[in-house]
């Protein structure tokens, strides 16, 4: 196995605000806490979500699986986080066991949007051993 996996996914700003309405609980069940925070406190948050969402699938696509392994609510365990200006990965439970199983550690996430699509690249590392 390769010493560093990929994932990148695209996702419609579009599919997002179709996802998230206020009677919908699409929100809830897939974004953290810190994640919905963030997203809602900017001007438009559907772009920051879509990205996210983006982020998670990639991840999933790096970690070798797809959403039928984790199921819904591993997606908050994919978390998007910032310091500073610059994001980067948080994995817990499910995505975290694969991730080490693998011995991979999340190394770099880039996260972008522009009209209606929002993108996520993910790079993950094979873990340095003393």
């Amino acid at each position: 196995m390769s010493a560093i996996r990929h994932g990148i996914d695209l996702v419609q700003i579009t599919r997002m605000r179709e996802a998230i309405k206020p009677d919908s609980s699409f929100e809830e069940r897939v974004f953290t806490e810190d994640e919905r925070a963030y997203c809602n406190s900017q001007a438009d948050p559907m772009p920051h979500f879509a990205a996210r969402f983006a982020a998670k699938e990639a991840t999933m696509k790096a970690l070798g699986v797809g959403l039928g392994s984790m199921g819904i609510s591993g997606l908050q365990e994919i978390e998007v986080k910032r310091e500073g200006t610059a994001p980067y990965l948080a994995l817990t439970g499910k995505p975290a066991e694969l991730a080490a199983e693998q011995g991979l550690i999340p190394a770099a996430l880039s996260l972008s949007h522009d009209g209606d699509s929002a993108i996520a690249s993910v790079i993950l590392v094979r873990e340095a051993t003393a």
